[in-house]
């Protein structure tokens, strides 16, 4: 048996109360990724996995012991295997994924004194890397035009980082080689078929908290003509974060904060002078995300159809049972949504 399935085979129950951790009966507990009033994270026995609803994070031991001692995930693994696999102590070191140094597990004591370190931010990081030092070509070439023609400048395009897949099959034989297939699927980056899910969608916007990457969006190049693949390409398996939550620590209280739907839509209005976030679509907001508006005033932004309408009166009505202060703004007729509306004016 591989490392990584000898470790991945551990009882997480069992780890997490000897890390100090109080589980409840009901399999739940406070969870340490964010300032838990109630207990919201619970535990999956029959998958050895858990999942906060309270902050999103989800996983296996492997990314419960990784997110806790804000190590990557080669390091935990490495920890893991010489704290509770005692009989292979002495052979992990010869194992695919050991790395050249080691990193001093943080004392509990300091954790909440470091920004947290998702677990994938280092793939994604380096995917985005090997992309950007691919060398130009039509496809980066069409990708830039595509932008272009949807509004944004260059400066835009690079305050968001957006990047371009520009030789898809490159890419994803870079990645397989850096990392196993189960982790670029565990990260949502790989299908079932052992393939990059961004086959069809080359300009990938990346999603940032604490300047880091936690989140990866795929775009086609203009819009498919075929039914085969949609707009847009998400993570697999992965709970979809709000889209440029960092502005919100740049804020003053009581200044404007708009909602969007779609990442371009947010992008557009941060262009024209504007503070904005986006949740990708009208409806994925949660609930647990209104604490972070508390302080703002809150302007939804949403669609110029149905599901935004929809969308917007449902998030209007939760930002107000919160107490937050909260209006709607609507599209004029016949534009389809905000990126359109700023598009069409410019011309």
């Amino acid at each position: 048996m591989l490392l990584l399935d000898s470790v991945k085979a551990l009882d997480l129950l069992y780890v997490v109360q000897d890390l100090g951790f109080k589980v409840l009966n009901d399999r739940r507990m406070f969870c340490p990724f964010h300032q838990d009033d109630t207990p919201s994270l619970i535990f999956y026995p029959e998958q050895n996995r858990f999942h906060c609803f309270g902050c999103g994070k989800r996983g296996d031991i492997i990314n419960f012991y990784a997110e806790y001692y804000q190590v990557d995930f080669k390091t935990a693994l490495q920890q893991l295997a010489v704290r509770y696999l005692k009989e292979q102590k002495a052979n992990y070191q010869a194992n695919k994924f050991t790395v050249n140094r080691t990193e001093n597990v943080v004392p509990k004591a300091k954790i909440e004194e470091k920004i947290f370190k998702p677990v994938f931010s280092e793939i994604y990081e380096n995917f985005r890397e090997y992309c950007l030092n691919q060398a130009p070509n039509q496809v980066a070439k069409d990708a830039a035009n595509y932008l272009r023609g949807r509004g944004f400048t260059d400066k835009t395009m690079r305050e968001f980082n957006i990047f371009v897949i520009k030789d898809y099959g490159q890419v994803n034989l870079h990645l397989k080689k850096l990392y196993p297939l189960q982790v670029l699927q565990e990260a949502g980056l790989y299908n079932e078929k052992g393939n990059l899910v961004f086959f069809m969608h080359a300009i990938i916007i990346p999603f940032y908290e604490n300047q880091q990457i936690i989140y990866l969006q795929g775009r086609s190049i203009g819009n498919p003509t075929e039914k085969s693949h949609a707009k847009y390409q998400f993570l697999k398996g992965i709970a979809r974060p709000m889209f440029n939550t960092d502005i919100l620590k740049k804020l003053k209280t009581n200044q404007n904060i708009y909602l969007t739907e779609g990442a371009f839509d947010c992008m557009t209005l941060v262009q024209n002078g504007l503070a904005a976030v986006s949740f990708g679509s009208a409806g994925t907001f949660k609930k647990e995300w209104s604490k972070q508006f508390q302080r703002f005033q809150v302007i939804v932004y949403f669609d110029n159809d149905k599901a935004g309408y929809e969308g917007g009166l449902n998030v209007l009505e939760e930002l107000t049972l919160a107490g937050i202060s909260v209006e709607r703004k609507y599209l004029p007729v016949g534009y389809k949504d905000v990126n359109e509306y700023y598009t069409k004016l410019s011309d």
